[in-house]
């Protein structure tokens, strides 16, 4: 009788430890929870904050370079313009918004997006992987690939972006996918601040063998300098891109609100309109890549 009032014991005993022991583990798990829980009311308010303070203030604030012809200029009037900036101000209407640009040296502009200074990066920026960790992207409104200016006499030296190897291009920025693709096909890149007068002055003097940049800004380049010396090398073609302005990542609901509006914007024809004014031709539909040589030079 005594062992089995032992035994007894003893298994209440245990189930009370086991008990107990389950109800600091449920705490805990709870804890936990609750810990978790908040975590993702605060990102979820992180992430609307961005567009809640935009529709509060009514504007919205862009980062550009206005350096960058024909996506981002000033005019004759010191106006600043160009396809992507007139794009921004219709996506701003469409929203009912103010929009407000600060220009900077582009090195700057993901910076400035990064540290809060703007709402929105606009400079044509490509959608990379690299990008991707820290950026959100509005759906792509520019579709186009990356080509080379030369010398007119160079126009058929280079037969693909192969050839490239060694060459010294211009590149304009160290932290355009221009210098990144130049550095894995392995050419020799020069960076160079400012407009692209100096790039051109040396493509002809020979100091650059060529100078790397999207397509359809060479062509509006060639247009503007009206230069016979110069020349598009057209069997060059590199780095299908899909180019969209940027928001700090987390930011969905500002990226939502401006993909939404530059839906409607396509659907009118509106951008459509603006590639045709500023770049010459329709750029809102993907390129055929099947010859075109990949960033990493692959």
């Amino acid at each position: 009788m005594k062992k089995g009032l032992f035994f007894t014991s003893i298994l209440s005993l245990s189930g009370l430890l086991i008990a107990c022991g389950n109800d600091t583990d449920t705490a805990d798990e709870t804890e936990i929870m609750d810990d978790q829980a908040e975590e993702t009311v605060e990102e979820d308010v992180q992430e609307d904050s961005s567009w809640a303070d935009v529709e509060e203030e009514g504007v919205l604030t862009v980062g550009t370079s206005g350096t960058y012809a024909p996506i981002t200029f000033f005019d004759e009037n010191n106006e600043l313009t160009g396809f992507e900036v007139e794009l921004v101000r219709e996506i701003g209407e469409k929203l009912d918004l103010e929009v407000e640009f600060e220009t900077m040296d582009f090195d700057g502009i993901l910076p400035s997006l990064r540290n809060g200074q703007i709402d929105v990066a606009a400079h044509d920026f490509a959608i990379t992987e690299e990008r991707q960790e820290t950026f959100d992207f509005v759906d792509p409104h520019k579709f186009s690939y990356g080509s080379i200016i030369v010398r007119e006499e160079d126009q058929d030296r280079f037969e693909s972006a192969y050839e490239l190897e060694g060459v010294d291009v211009a590149v304009g920025s160290l932290t355009s996918n221009y210098a990144l693709f130049a550095d894995n096909i392995g050419a020799n890149g020069t960076a160079y601040d400012g407009g692209v007068e100096a790039i051109l002055r040396d493509v002809i003097n020979g100091n650059q063998e060529a100078y790397l940049n999207d397509y359809l800004v060479l062509i509006n380049t060639l247009n503007e300098f009206d230069d016979d010396r110069l020349a598009i090398a057209e069997d060059v073609k590199f780095h299908a891109t899909e180019s969209a302005m940027a928001v700090l990542l987390g930011n969905e609901t500002l990226r939502d609100r401006l993909s939404e509006a530059l839906a409607e914007l396509k659907d009118e024809g509106v951008v459509s309109e603006l590639s045709l004014e500023f770049l010459g031709a329709d750029v809102t539909e993907p390129v055929d890549e099947s010859e075109i040589v990949s960033l990493d030079g692959e």
